[in-house]
């Protein structure tokens, strides 16, 4: 079975999609679709760190990994929660710091149970 909310990409639908998607144990799935705008403007947010990008802001930023390879897994879950997590979600308009929260609310929970996660470029 396959939850994934798509409230955040309703009204865009044909403009690009971002999908974070879980992967528990048994193969069941949730997460969350939203605009590619939405996701442009939060990762936009990320800072370097020590002049270079890291986690999924290096990825971000040199286009690959999920641009590449759809559905694209997150090989380090807890280096991903701890950038999000650094985002001034006050720098956010109030729609992105709803995403922010889901998001990281998503990869605590898959770092909790051990599950997978991917992103998907649709």
């Amino acid at each position: 079975m396959s939850e994934i909310n798509k409230k955040y990409y309703i009204g865009f639908e044909g403009e690009p999609e971002i999908i974070f998607t879980v992967i528990k144990q048994n193969d069941e799935k949730s997460g969350i679709s939203l605009w590619s705008g939405y996701f442009n403007n939060i990762m936009q947010k990320i800072e370097p760190v020590e002049g270079r990008w890291t986690a999924l802001a290096y990825y971000y930023n040199l286009n690959i990994g999920w641009y590449d390879e759809s559905p694209w897994l997150i090989d380090n879950i807890l280096d991903a929660y701890e950038q999000f997590k650094g985002i001034d979600k006050y720098k956010l308009d109030t729609t992105e710091q709803e995403i922010l929260e889901q998001i990281l609310e998503l990869l605590k929970k898959s770092i909790e149970e051990n599950s997978r996660v991917s992103i998907s470029y649709e």
